[in-house]
């Protein structure tokens, strides 16, 4: 083992160990894998969202470690060639910064909305917002045949048990959310409005055209305001939302997500340990 790849280790522990107290339990994957793909099939959902289907040999044989599973995708870097960083590195973000500065690739994760494995195929679902960031850039110009590099990550939600559950997510996370619901359905668990409460926030309710947002969600509208300005309210003004729950899970831009979680541990006394949250982009940062 590398000095690198021993930081790595250790780094990465301490990371999980800090996870653990701040939050619920996740579904970590045992060891990671990491190969090229190519670009299958491209269909615009509507106009700010693009599904590109992904095709390796090795999906085959991919098992999802959770509903919302994420991966990271690495695209050709700004010598417009794909170059993978060493895969046996744990701390991927670590790997790419080493690189020459004209083969660094492009990294960004996304959530795997549909696994074919009989055809070694996955459909990601991205939001295109122009040239503002890596992964909108590229998913805006991806066609087939463009060779791209796929690494494991992992999946957040494994509450399957507990009964009274709030799913929050903005249009990012919207596919983890789908995913999460469809996976409770094919269980035989309850959906929305039986027990389980989803809302999304999106700029315009047009970005979920063509998406498949079942009955039972809540959509909320932001406009131009920023993330969180139009769930984060409806919630503080509806306690009977969040009365009695035994779980939450709050994806997407960092500011919204942190703030549904504040206001479960402050105002509604949740555990941290009962809640799920994760940062997906950051306003005013580039996005994917």
């Amino acid at each position: 083992m590398t000095i690198a790849e021993l930081k790595d280790r250790v780094l990465f522990g301490v990371a999980r160990r800090l996870q653990r107290r701040e939050m619920a339990d996740v579904a970590e994957r045992q060891g990671h894998v990491q190969f090229g793909a190519s670009v299958a099939a491209v269909a615009d959902l509507n106009d700010s969202m693009r599904r590109i289907t992904l095709a390796a040999p090795e999906l085959t044989g991919y098992d999802l470690a959770g509903p919302d599973e994420y991966f990271g995708l690495l695209m050709p870097g700004a010598d417009g060639r794909l170059h993978l960083p060493d895969a046996k590195r744990v701390n991927v973000r670590a790997a790419v910064a080493e690189m020459a500065e004209a083969e660094q690739p492009g990294l960004r994760w996304y959530t795997i909305r549909g696994l074919r494995r009989s055809r070694g195929e996955v459909d990601v679902d991205i939001v295109t917002h122009g040239d503002c960031g890596p992964g909108s850039a590229w998913a805006s110009r991806a066609r087939v045949g463009d060779p791209v590099g796929f690494r494991s990550g992992g999946a957040l939600y494994t509450a399957f048990d507990p009964p009274r559950q709030l799913l929050v997510a903005d249009e990012t996370a919207v596919p983890a959310l789908l995913a999460i619901l469809e996976e409770r359905e094919r269980r035989g668990l309850p959906g929305p409005g039986e027990g389980l409460a989803a809302h999304v926030e999106v700029p315009s309710t047009a970005l979920l055209d063509g998406v498949g947002v079942p009955a039972g969600i809540t959509v909320h509208e932001r406009g131009d305001a920023d993330p969180g300005t139009a769930v984060l309210p409806a919630l503080v003004a509806d306690p009977s939302a969040t009365t009695g729950l035994d779980y939450a899970w709050a994806c997407g831009e960092s500011g919204l997500a942190t703030s549904v979680r504040r206001h479960l541990v402050q105002q509604v006394g949740m555990d941290k340990k009962a809640i799920t949250f994760s940062g997906y982009w950051k306003l005013g940062a580039a996005r994917g």
